[in-house]
Formats: structure tokens, sequence, C-alpha cells
């Protein structure tokens, strides 16, 4: 059982770095892609994982954190507009990447499918991590998908 909450949120931006991936891989390479990221932070602390432009096998994945736009953008990042409204907001428990993972197959394979009263409301999703709890399996991090009433 998926544990989430549907909630109203204000547009905001990302800064961030960002790759292509493709979905049938993914699972692989984004955490391979984390890793090459704490090699070189570029002075960002990684909150968000943001899944935008899918057309359904390919998608760019950004590790970002919020945009300030008083603080210069690290060479080499760019910025990314997330708009507001609604979105489902789902609880990720344990170990990374793996309760993640489970919890967003679950909702792509389930939860999307059965979904009455709201449809999906954009290409795009986020990741968004809390800082790490000294239990792997303590560790809270979220997926939140944008929605719109049907």
């Amino acid at each position: 059982m998926l544990d989430y909450r549907i909630v109203e949120k204000a547009p905001f931006t990302i800064v961030g770095i960002k790759r292509r991936f493709h979905s049938e891989t993914s699972y692989q390479e984004i955490p391979k892609y984390w890793n090459e990221w704490m090699a070189d932070t570029k002075g960002m602390e990684g909150m968000f994982g943001a899944c935008v432009d899918m057309d359904g096998k390919e998608f760019d994945y950004w590790i970002a954190d919020l945009y300030a736009p008083w603080k210069n953008i690290p060479e080499g990042c760019g910025t990314y507009q997330i708009p507001g409204g609604l979105w489902a907001e789902f609880i990720c428990k344990g170990p990374l990447p793996d309760s993640l993972q489970k919890v967003n197959t679950q909702i792509w394979s389930e939860w999307l499918p059965s979904l009455t009263g709201y449809e999906l409301a954009g290409s795009y999703s986020l990741e968004v991590y809390m800082p790490p709890a000294e239990n792997p399996a303590d560790t809270i991090s979220y997926i939140c998908v944008p929605l719109k009433k049907a």
C-alpha cells in the first residue's frame, strides 16, 4: 500500500545538472550518475532528482537544488521551472535507491493506472531527498507527481 497525500505546491525553479536516460536502464544508470555527482557536487546539496520531458522512453534527469537568484549558477549547471499545482506526494522509507525505486515502480504500474478523479498533469516528476538518517532503514525521501482533476 502506497503512503501518499495530495498537496498544492507553488511554482519553483531548480538549478542543477542533467543527463538524458532511457527508462529501461535508468534504475541502473541513475545511481551511477549520483555517484559521479558526489565526486564533484559543484557546491550543491542534491536535494532533488527531477525527471523532466518524459516522452515514454527517454527523459532528462536533473540532480538539483532550489534556485536562489542571488547566487551564481555553478559552471555546467542550468535552471528549470517546475509549475505549481496539485501534486501526489509519496513517502519512501528505507535505504536508497531501493526504497525509491520500489515506490516509483508501484506509482507508475499500479497507482496511476487505477487513479480516479485525477490525471497526470505534466511530463515531469520529482524525487525529494531529506538528510540521510544514521540508520539507512530510517532514511526518508519523497516522489512527487503532478496531478490535475479529471
